[in-house]
């Protein structure tokens, strides 16, 4: 068992930790979960001895480096090196082991993860999945007993981040893991354990079906929610529709939908806000199916006491509109209840799987 107890950090007098303290099994995978801010990333840099709690002098961080490995959110690969002396140079520099016998030792760790044969290249003629590989197999190279890993799904496209999951899949078996994540269909296949934290503290500590499905608190709950589903609100006609686009196409990259998934939901969108009145708020909600690879859009809305997506009140501008959501969705409701209107969609589920 590895322990973390009474972890506590401040920054100029701002409390970011607070009292935190944790065990972990060996062999398991902690997943830990909660919003930007909450203190994810610093509990991971006090465990890895990066970052001193307020508690612990800086000889206890350098006995840990030898023991903790940590992968970064950005990778954090040496520009100047290639991928196989990124592997070696700690191995020559820290542990002293010969040059040979470093390249031996990384050439198994790169074949690993599936990176033996881009041994020559360099950090920026990878892919950023790519990377993220060769970032892990840095760190499982000095044989860590407990690797930490800061958002390693992040900002990857859907190929991308099936190639790290299938690399997460290996280490589940061979190595502890303590991983912050705000993918949830990650967290809910590779954890044995969730901890929900919330400025500063742990806020709820349980197994993945419970955290995710049935949490306790209240606070995980609208959190769980949050990260399901994709809330935007319109406010004028003038909103950030790149904005909306960019959180559209990462929530789409978060469920790994085909390449070409993001596309349709933002076209779907686009095409519905032309019919639509945008002189009011309007609230937009897009949801995946758990189970399935199926997508809705829920928009509530104030305006006339008409339907705007019946056929017969459909204006001749935007029956081009109209007649390309009819192909990009496989239902269509609209309520109507005194100027309040609720539309539900359901995407074509075979455009979802579009590569």
């Amino acid at each position: 068992m590895i322990e973390f107890l009474h972890i506590s950090k401040s920054f100029q007098g701002k409390e970011i930790l607070h009292d935190v303290s944790l065990s972990v099994e060996e062999r398991q995978t902690v997943c830990i979960i909660g919003e930007s801010g909450c203190g994810k990333t610093t509990l991971l840099r006090c465990m890895a001895g990066l970052d001193n709690d307020n508690h612990h002098s800086s000889d206890r961080s350098q006995k840990l480096k030898v023991r903790v490995g940590m992968v970064f959110q950005r990778f954090n690969l040496f520009e100047n090196m290639n991928v196989l002396q990124n592997l070696t140079f700690a191995l020559i520099h820290v542990l002293n082991m010969k040059k040979e016998e470093a390249e031996r030792h990384a050439m198994e760790y790169l074949k690993m993860v599936g990176m033996s044969g881009r041994a020559s290249y360099y950090p920026d003629q990878l892919s950023a999945g790519q990377q993220q590989r060769v970032a892990i197999a840095r760190c499982l190279v000095m044989k860590p007993q407990l690797l930490l890993l800061d958002e390693p799904l992040s900002s990857l496209d859907p190929i991308s981040r099936s190639e790290v999951m299938d690399v997460l899949r290996k280490l589940k078996r061979e190595i502890t893991l303590i991983m912050v994540s705000h993918d949830l269909n990650a967290v809910a296949e590779l954890a044995d354990r969730v901890i929900f934290m919330k400025d500063g503290s742990i806020c709820e500590d349980g197994k993945p079906g419970q955290i995710l499905s049935s949490p306790l608190k209240e606070e995980t709950c609208h959190f769980i929610s949050r990260q399901k589903n994709l809330f935007y609100t319109i406010s004028s006609q003038d909103f950030d529709r790149p904005e909306l686009n960019a959180r559209i196409e990462n929530y789409c990259s978060r469920f790994g939908l085909g390449g070409q998934a993001h596309r349709f939901v933002q076209l779907a969108v686009e095409e519905l806000l032309n019919i639509i009145p945008l002189n009011d708020r309007i609230e937009l909600v897009l949801s995946k199916n758990e189970n399935e690879v199926r997508m809705s859009l829920d928009v509530d809305f104030k305006g006339d006491d008409k339907e705007y997506l019946s056929e017969e009140n459909i204006s001749e501008e935007n029956m081009l509109s109209f007649n390309i959501l009819q192909g990009l969705c496989d239902v269509i409701q609209e309520n109507v209840e005194t100027e309040s209107h609720h539309i539900h969609l359901e995407l074509n589920q075979d455009r979802l799987l579009l590569r």
